[in-house]
This record gives structure tokens, C-alpha cells and sequence, in this order.
């Protein structure tokens, strides 16, 4: 490790690289998550879009309850 530090503060180009290579791949990682994220909300949407146009809109008596606890418990 110290070798490879050595180098790194030796030949300025090599950290150049270095460092434009994680800002890439970090970079490619968060554009990744967020076509994910906008995939599974689209996925969510039409779900919800075909759910109500087929009647399914309300709730079954359990997650009324639940709703109901949950707005008890809050101020």
C-alpha cells in the first residue's frame, strides 16, 4: 500500500487517472440508480393507473384498520 502511494505521489498523471476514473464510476453508478428508480416508479404508476381503472382502488377492511391506528397514534 505504502509502494503504491509512493508511486501515486511521485507521478502526478497516474492520481490524475486514478481519480478521473472513480469520479467515472461513480458517476455511471448514481446515472444507473436513477434509471432504476424512474423504471420502478413508472412500474408503480402504471400498476396504479390499471388497478383503478379496474375497480381496485379501495382498500380491504385490514389496511383500513391499520390507516385508522396509525392516524390515532399521530398528532
Amino acid at each position: 500500500m505504502e509502494a503504491f502511494l509512493n508511486t501515486l505521489l511521485e507521478n502526478p498523471i497516474l492520481g490524475v487517472i486514478l481519480v478521473s476514473l472513480v469520479v467515472s464510476l461513480v458517476f455511471t453508478l448514481i446515472k444507473k440508480l436513477f434509471k432504476l428508480a424512474v423504471g420502478l416508479g413508472i412500474i408503480i404508476i402504471a400498476l396504479a393507473i390499471v388497478m383503478h381503472y379496474f375497480g381496485y382502488d379501495s382498500l380491504p377492511d385490514e389496511g383500513k384498520e391499520v390507516l385508522q391506528k396509525a392516524e390515532e397514534m399521530l398528532p
